[in-house]
């Protein structure tokens, strides 16, 4: 299986988050490819494997691309780790998303999800008493 796991506010979004991927990626590597998948800035491989070795993640390629869904497709990825929207709105169904819930995404003191009306569809949720 491929899988995609975003860096920044993912695997970094809480110290649970960090010890869950740590523990995932150490129990997954050996079967599964594993590609740690950011935006950020181009050529900065080094600094990232530092980052994920400091943490205990397992990976088999670091993939630095602004364009997480193109890529997701293109390498036939069918379980993606984000936290960011926009990164998998044209993704199929043949791609399971695990949204990561943190405080760039959710409101916690509001407890509500946050998002732009490209990325939320306000559902009516009254409920019979």
């Amino acid at each position: 299986m491929k899988i995609a796991i975003d860096l920044d506010n993912t695997i970094t979004a809480s110290e649970q988050s960090i010890e869950f991927f740590s523990v995932l990626t150490n129990l997954l590597i050996t079967d599964h490819k594993i590609y740690i998948i950011t935006n950020q800035q181009p050529n900065s491989e080094q600094e990232i494997a530092e980052e994920l070795d400091y943490h205990n993640i397992d990976y088999s390629e670091i993939v630095i691309t602004a364009d997480k869904a193109q890529y997701v497709r293109d390498n036939n990825i069918k379980i993606l780790f984000e936290d960011t929207d926009e990164y998998f709105l044209e993704l199929g169904k043949e791609v399971t998303v695990f949204k990561i819930r943190e405080d760039g995404n959710f409101d916690f003191s509001a407890k509500k999800w946050i998002g732009s009306e490209k990325t939320t569809k306000m559902i009516d949720n009254k409920r019979d008493e």
